[in-house]
Parts: structure tokens; sequence; C-alpha cells
């Protein structure tokens, strides 16, 4: 099947893919299965090295901006945070490829997450590279089926500055075992099996306090943290 007629929610490809000239193993197919059945409307390019592992790529997105203790660099590049009860920055649903669960009510559930329009797209291409990685039971023991959080307009806790969540720029995950002074000691999220996870999210260009600030380990932001 080539790129022009593939039927609409299929996992479209570079054009090397089409001419035959990289190979999918078995167990690659498998993977990109998972993702064109995971959710409609997620789309991944996708490539396999020499090996046959699956390399989801896409072309860079503008980067991401550095954030100071006066966050002006956040204003300048998504605009004002939001504000509770006023001002709602540009926001999108994007897919989730897997059920969540709310950390505060198990028996709700949520299929997407609310993301900047600045961040939407990189955040989509995150979680197909996630979907890929990992099987719905992997998914689970990690605790990526459990929404901790994404746009909440507040303040920073103990600071006068606002929190990435105002933005629509931060997504927290599974809150209970990735506590906020959980350290790579504890965290859930610090374990080698969720490398392929950070990697998703770096690969965007997000950033994982956890592993750069060694606390916070449920949250990913789209901007580096420069204070």
């Amino acid at each position: 099947m080539t790129s022009d007629d593939r039927p609409p929610g299929a996992i479209a490809t570079r054009d090397a893919i089409a001419s035959g000239r990289l190979t999918a193993l078995a167990a690659t197919e498998a993977r990109l299965a998972r993702i064109a059945e995971a959710e409609p409307g997620i789309r991944a390019w996708v490539e396999v090295d020499a090996e046959g592992a699956l390399l989801v790529d896409a072309a860079q997105p503008e980067p991401f901006p550095v954030e100071s203790r006066g966050q002006q660099e956040l204003v300048a590049f998504y605009g004002l945070a939001g504000r509770q009860g006023g001002y709602r920055p540009p926001l999108v649903q994007v897919p989730v490829p897997w059920v969540m669960r709310l950390a505060w009510d198990s028996s709700a559930t949520r299929s997407f997450l609310w993301i900047h329009e600045k961040a939407a797209e990189s955040a989509a291409r995150a979680l197909g590279r996630i979907a890929a990685s990992y099987t719905g039971a992997e998914i689970r023991d990690l605790g990526l089926d459990i929404f901790g959080g994404d746009y909440a307009p507040r303040k920073m806790r103990g600071a006068d500055r606002y929190s990435l969540h105002s933005w629509g720029i931060a997504i927290d995950f599974d809150p209970v075992r990735n506590a906020l002074r959980a350290d790579k000691r504890t965290a859930r999220l610090a374990q080698p099996d969720a490398e392929p996870f950070w990697r998703a999210w770096e690969a965007e260009g997000w950033t994982s306090l956890g592993r750069d600030r060694n606390y916070d380990w449920m949250h990913v932001q789209a901007a580096a943290r420069g204070y």
C-alpha cells in the first residue's frame, strides 16, 4: 500500500518507506499498528533503522523558551498565562492513545489533554512515540494512564509566579507515586523502564524537572527551567 491509497487514519510514512527502502520487522509492524489503532487523529512519521528499531520522527518544532523567574520568556512565546475565571490561552484537545483515569477519582476517565496550541503538535508526537514503546500493561504499570493535571490557571506553590499549567504547557502523570518531593530513588517515573517515556518528550523539546532537577517526577513541561 502506498501513501496515496492508505485509508483515513492510517499512519503516514516517509516516501522512503513507500519506495521499499526501509523494511519493518514483524515486531515493528505490531508497534506501528498500536499507534494507528490507539486513537483516531494521532499521526506519526515513522522510520525503521538498520536493525528494525522503530524511530518516530518529525520536523522539530520551534524551540520552546527557557523560563526565568520573571517568566517574560513564557509570555513572549505563549502569551499571557490563564487566569482563574478570566483569560484562557489558546488550547487544543490532544488525544491520548490510551484511556487515562483521574488520580483523584479512578472511576472517571480522560481521553485527551488540554495543551497550548504552540505545544500541541509536539505533545501528540510524543504520545505517539510512547504508545509505540509500551504495551497497554506496561503503560498501566508505569502509571502513564493516571492523569494528574494539564491546564490549570494558578500560581506555583509557595511562589508569586504562575504555574506552567496556567499556559497549558505542563502535564502531570501519576502524582501519588511521583510526589513533588520524591527523588530518583523513590519516584516511579525515575525507574529505568520509564526511559522511553522521557526520551519521547525530550525528543520534542519538553523538559522533565525530575530528570533535570530530581524532583517533581510527575511533571513534564514545554519550557526549560533557567533558574
